[in-house]
């Protein structure tokens, strides 16, 4: 994790922002050094201190704070976040703001969420992720726009985050934690957000907060369709809810790229509208997930009301095997489904070990018809008019 600015933290009076005070008056701390462009406090009242991402600087196109620009000093957290006491006791706000976040990712759905954690008043964060934003992302990731591509996301989270509250500590890495320094990050943290595409890898993290007695918060939408619950050390594995067998994630990695596995999927066609085209390539690992920016962002804002609720002690949390479940804009209450569970244990007793390891040659007899039936069955459905059952 880069070490970021040696510098101490400092007031962001207008005084200690232009560097021409030997010490500040609200705060008796050193000016802010030259060298460290993002100050990690706020108006003398916070005392956070701050690991920057990157090599400490801010962007060369924002190289003040905002309180300089408008003349105006920074507000306070309670300036900020007023609003949320009229529904949150001043001591469930404060248990929000002490609240240590650990997102691991930096897809959609992690960048999304940390936004909407940062404007409800959260401000502990420790991010990572490893890509930069494409024009694959515009369709719905909150922070790209035209001048963002090809800016690693991760420090653009961190910006977005700082945009809200310059006071949120933020810290994290370019680089996705192995193993090792996973185990290390999750018993540090308060809440754990898997954020990657890669469901192997999350399946790790899921693991190390169950191991650590870590909530761990699930939010994976797809195409129409999503799903977000809270897991638990009392709650049924992530394995346990969607049919996966205990493996590595090198045998997790090759069992969910292997045709047989991605046939459980059929239900992104059936129930998250996935044109069969589009999922053909995809079973043939030519493209990406399908996601549209009004699933994926009402998937996070039920997950960042799950965060409150895990963190406010407030109201109960929606724990496994209980989920939301997102479909075409309706939102409900239900459980993980069984049929795909077993259809995935199944699918893993038959392909999965021994004999049925060689039956894999044998499944390109079937493909053809399967994916023939779909497109059949979704045209049909394509043909009828809205009024029509």
């Amino acid at each position: 994790m880069p070490s970021g600015s040696t510098a101490s933290t400092v007031c962001l009076c207008r005084r200690c922002w232009s560097g021409s005070a030997k010490s500040c008056g609200c705060c008796s701390r050193p000016p802010l050094p030259r060298s460290w462009s993002r100050p990690r406090t706020c108006g003398g009242s916070c005392s956070v201190p701050g690991t920057p991402i990157g090599n400490g600087r801010g962007p060369a196109d924002d190289p003040v704070h905002p309180s300089d620009r408008t003349g105006k000093t920074c507000m306070n957290y309670h300036d900020l976040f007023e609003r949320n006491y009229g529904v949150f006791t001043e001591e469930e706000q404060d248990r929000i703001r002490r609240t240590r976040i650990l997102i691991v990712g930096d897809s959609g759905t992690g960048e999304t969420l940390s936004v909407l954690l940062a404007r409800c008043g959260f401000e502990r964060f420790t991010l990572f992720g490893e890509r930069t934003y494409t024009k694959g992302d515009m369709n719905r990731q909150i922070g790209c726009f035209l001048d963002t591509i090809g800016t690693p996301k991760i420090v653009q989270m961190e910006k977005m985050i700082r945009s809200i509250n310059p006071a949120a500590e933020v810290s994290g890495s370019q680089h996705l934690p192995g193993e090792a320094q996973l185990d290390a990050l999750v018993q540090d943290a308060d809440l754990v957000i898997p954020a990657v595409e890669d469901l192997s890898y999350s399946i790790l993290i899921f693991r190390c907060a169950k191991k650590h007695a870590k909530p761990a918060l699930l939010c994976m939408p797809s195409g129409s369709m999503g799903w977000v619950s809270v897991f638990t050390k009392d709650t049924p594995t992530i394995e346990d809810v969607f049919g996966i067998p205990p493996l590595s994630y090198k045998g997790l990695r090759r069992m969910m790229h292997t045709r047989e596995y991605r046939c459980a999927q059929y239900t992104f066609i059936t129930s998250g509208d996935w044109r069969v085209p589009w999922f053909w390539d995809y079973f043939l690992d030519k493209r990406p997930l399908a996601l549209i920016c009004t699933t994926e962002w009402m998937a996070v804002s039920l997950a960042a009301l799950e965060a409150l609720k895990v963190a406010t002690h407030t109201w109960n949390p929606t724990l496994a095997p209980k989920c939301w479940y997102l479909r075409r804009g309706r939102v409900s209450r239900s459980h993980f489904s069984l049929f795909v569970k077993y259809h995935r244990k199944l699918g893993w007793l038959i392909f999965g070990q021994g004999v049925g390891k060689a039956m894999h040659k044998l499944t390109h007899l079937f493909w053809g018809s399967f994916f023939r039936i779909l497109r059949s069955w979704q045209t049909r459905k394509e043909q009828k008019s809205p009024d029509q059952p």
